[in-house]
């Protein structure tokens, strides 16, 4: 099974891109595969593809899916948000929601080297995830974060430390999260960041490739540090 490597861990969010507005609802697959690329030149541990707008099992997504693992190959983690059928077809990781699914059942369909990330918003949640058969576990929002309409209430980095503390799984800090986040969420343990924004740039004034990978080294390089 590949490892999730301490670092940042980088999403590349379709409505963060703007594609979520587009009359025919297809993201250009060549710039999604774009972005992955440059998540991994940059140094990101992992790649986390989500279209939350595009329903799940819709085509697009395999076909994203088969386009970033082209590029990419083993260099790092590939993980899929929410769709099992498009993680099992693709043969990449999942990364699922309190309200996607049960993870015993995803992983029995998964690759065995595929990995499976749970979201956890709490402390309950972090503590009753350590029985699940995934790899890593989401805990967030630490900030208040643009990337969900509607999300959870914010953690923030005291409920992070106690997450960390209470798992033997691997946090990765997720919501919100800035450069400057990046010293007190290694220091608070988190195993890795998860970054949206930070990269990407604002909703409706995304980042072209070559400023998204400037930003994205610099979280890598400041993680390091």
């Amino acid at each position: 099974m590949m490892n999730l490597q301490r670092g940042i861990y980088a999403i590349v969010d379709g409505d963060r891109l703007g594609f979520a507005t587009r009359t025919d609802r297809r993201p250009p697959v060549n710039l999604l595969r774009g972005y992955a690329e440059v998540a991994a030149d940059a140094g990101a541990v992992a790649v986390q593809i989500r279209l939350k707008y595009l329903p799940l099992g819709h085509p697009t997504r395999l076909t994203v899916l088969n386009a970033v693992c082209r590029a990419l190959g083993t260099r790092i983690p590939i993980i899929v948000d929410d769709d099992v059928t498009a993680a099992v077809d693709g043969h990449v990781g999942l990364h699922l929601g309190q309200e996607d699914g049960d993870p015993r059942q995803a992983r029995a369909k998964l690759d065995a080297n595929a990995l499976l990330g749970w979201s956890t918003h709490t402390l309950a949640q972090v503590i009753a995830a350590q029985a699940l058969p995934v790899q890593y576990l989401g805990f967030g929002p630490v900030r208040a974060t643009s990337g969900k309409q509607a999300h959870d209430p914010v953690t923030g980095l005291d409920a992070l430390r106690q997450a960390v503390a209470a798992s033997r799984l691997p946090i990765v800090a997720i919501g919100g999260l800035t450069l400057a986040d990046v010293p007190q969420v290694h220091d608070a343990g988190a195993h890795a960041m998860a970054v949206i924004g930070a990269w990407l740039g604002p909703a409706g004034q995304p980042h072209d490739l070559a400023t998204a990978r400037v930003h994205l080294a610099e979280c890598v390089a400041a993680w390091h540090r």
